[in-house]
């Protein structure tokens, strides 16, 4: 019986990974090189921080349950400001008769672990990711389309942006500018609202702060909610 029991468990592990690639990657960057990073699609894009000066980005790819895995590269260029990585899959979509605009249709399953530095520059962009931070601190920005952010941790200044997904984002004290077009704000924090917004703030808008000295944060999203937690 523990036999069986254990032969089900190995069946089971096989099946999970079975037709993913693992891809591992290291960059030097800069104290003073803002970081891009554009992956169009992705299931999660975790972030995390760390003391050393270089990013470390870890794919698990599965592409058509592994078909593509192969065409699946990382890229980056560097210049004086900026180091800038990307994901690539070269022609695999034309091959298969499908367009870029088209490949959200494949099974395209891509799990992304990225280490930055402390105190950088991050700028995320994504069509399907969902950006994932325990722990913050620079200045960061996310461009998606259909991604959630959630950041538990920051200290500096955000500017994260969403089409259809939510933002969720504990803190203690900022310049809020917090905005959505077609969902809802929700906060338990004491922001206070100048007379002068006063007009312009309510279920859709705020634009207040929250303590003093606080550093500017910008919520965007058009369809998505916006939950402000008190940290």
């Amino acid at each position: 019986m523990k036999n069986s029991i254990v032969l089900s468990l190995m069946v089971l592990l096989v099946a999970s990974t079975y037709g993913q690639r693992n891809v591992e990657q290291h960059f030097k960057s800069a104290k003073n090189q803002e970081i891009k990073l554009d992956f169009k699609f992705a299931d999660t894009i975790n972030v995390f921080q760390w003391d050393r000066q270089e990013i470390k980005v870890n794919a698990t790819v599965q592409i058509d349950n592994g078909e593509g895995n192969n065409a699946y590269t990382l890229k980056s260029e560097e210049s004086t400001n900026e180091v800038f990585i990307s994901s690539d899959f070269g022609d695999y979509f034309e091959r298969k008769d499908k367009s870029e605009t088209h490949c959200n249709n494949s099974k395209i399953k891509i799990a992304y672990t990225v280490y930055v530095p402390k105190g950088c520059t991050l700028k995320v962009k994504s069509i399907t990711g969902n950006v994932f931070i325990e722990t913050f601190s620079g200045t960061l920005e996310t461009d998606l389309i259909a991604g959630n952010v959630a950041l538990k941790h920051y200290n500096g200044e955000l500017s994260l942006k969403t089409v259809s997904g939510d933002l969720d984002v504990t803190m203690k004290n900022a310049e809020i500018d917090a905005k959505t077009l077609m969902g809802t704000i929700y906060s338990d924090l004491d922001i206070e609202i100048p007379e002068n917004e006063k007009s312009l703030s309510g279920n859709n808008r705020i634009l207040g702060s929250v303590d003093t000295n606080g550093k500017k944060v910008k919520l965007e999203t058009v369809t998505g909610d916006i939950f402000m937690r008190k940290g």
